[in-house]
């Protein structure tokens, strides 16, 4: 099973671990911005421990050169886990939000409103 990939900005030393997930940390936005030239990164994980600076240069250079990049802030109280992965699948899996019909009369109405 290939693994998805989340980078994570934060200033911690332990690596926090995701299911299913192979999870890098670097410490600076110059460290991942190389890193997100070498490898293609699913999802992007900034900790709020991170400066205010630090973050508005990373949000400016991800959008210019990384477009399909997802980007999500976690404080280190918060689920690291549920953050990337509600945010990774979100972006990935918009037909979770539509819905079906699923009864004939339903169905019949949908279409007769759509015929008028």
């Amino acid at each position: 099973m290939r693994h998805l990939e989340a980078l994570v900005l934060t200033n911690s030393t332990t690596i926090p671990r995701i299911l299913n997930w192979k999870v890098s940390t670097v410490s600076n936005v110059e460290t991942i911005i190389e890193k997100l030239q070498q490898r293609p990164y699913k999802v992007l994980v900034i900790s709020t421990e991170i400066s205010e600076s630090d973050k508005k240069k990373l949000y400016r250079l991800t959008s210019v050169l990384f477009e399909n990049i997802i980007l999500v802030e976690y404080t280190d109280d918060s689920n690291l886990e549920e953050a990337v992965k509600t945010a990774y699948w979100s972006n990935n899996k918009p037909g979770n939000s539509r819905n079906y019909l699923d009864n004939s009369f339903e169905i019949k109405l949908a279409n007769r409103i759509n015929s008028n």
